[in-house]
């Protein structure tokens, strides 16, 4: 296993990163998805005792990629808050802390189904929102997954929290978050701490990558594998 894995996907070269983000050199660009900050303010808001920091924990997920990989740009795939009232006066301060320690960062937003309800994002925050299905030198920016343009070599995304999971003859061993790469359109797990998971089936043609707390483990469907109900 490692913190992470190198790979070449129709001829691009990226990093796929531990800690649930996608690194390409070539553009100084980190990639990450469904990071639904302040989540747990909205539960808290209607009511449901749920524990406070998950805003602040992802965002320090966040800065260790972005010292790590001295990224100059920060793509986020969609969700990037979860609801309106997840702009809370304290979510806000975390977020706006992220944007005064890069100043120098380019910050994009590829809007997700969640921030459609939240709404324009505060006009002093230094972030460009762009449209679904943006193209980057062959990568298309997108939300959902769906069928890659014809136009693109490579079409990466977020919204499914993708996971696989794992059980013997007799025990059911649990989910595992991970990278998702399906006829030519990668889905990021979500970085998000207060997320959850949706189970996804690799076919043995695909490449799934798979997450172990922050690090990474290559995973391939079998031929014929049975599945799981």
């Amino acid at each position: 296993m490692s913190k992470f894995i190198e790979t070449r996907i129709a001829g691009i070269e990226l990093m796929l990163l531990g800690d649930r983000g996608v690194y390409w050199d070539a553009h100084r660009t980190l990639f990450i998805a469904d990071t639904h900050f302040g989540k747990e303010a909205t539960f808290r808001r209607n009511g449901m005792p749920v524990p406070r920091g998950s805003t602040v924990g992802t965002l320090k997920t966040i800065c260790r990629m972005m010292d790590r990989t001295e990224s100059e740009r920060l793509v986020i795939l969609g969700d990037m808050f979860h609801a309106r009232s997840s702009l809370s006066p304290d979510v806000c301060e975390s977020v706006e802390a992220l944007f005064s320690r890069y100043p120098k960062v380019e910050f994009t937003l590829v809007p997700g189904n969640h921030d459609a309800h939240v709404g324009h994002l505060p006009q002093r925050w230094p972030i460009d929102v762009i449209e679904s299905g943006k193209i980057i030198d062959g990568i298309s920016l997108a939300h959902h997954p769906g069928e890659k343009p014809s136009t693109a070599k490579l079409m990466m995304c977020g919204h499914l929290h993708p996971a696989v999971r794992f059980e013997s003859d007799t025990d059911r061993l649990g989910k595992l978050p991970c990278f998702w790469l399906s006829k030519g359109c990668l889905v990021l797990p979500a970085v998000g701490e207060f997320t959850g998971t949706h189970r996804v089936h690799p076919k043995p043609e695909d490449q799934t990558w798979l997450v172990l707390e922050d690090e990474l483990l290559e995973y391939r469907q079998r031929p014929n594998a049975k599945r799981s109900r």
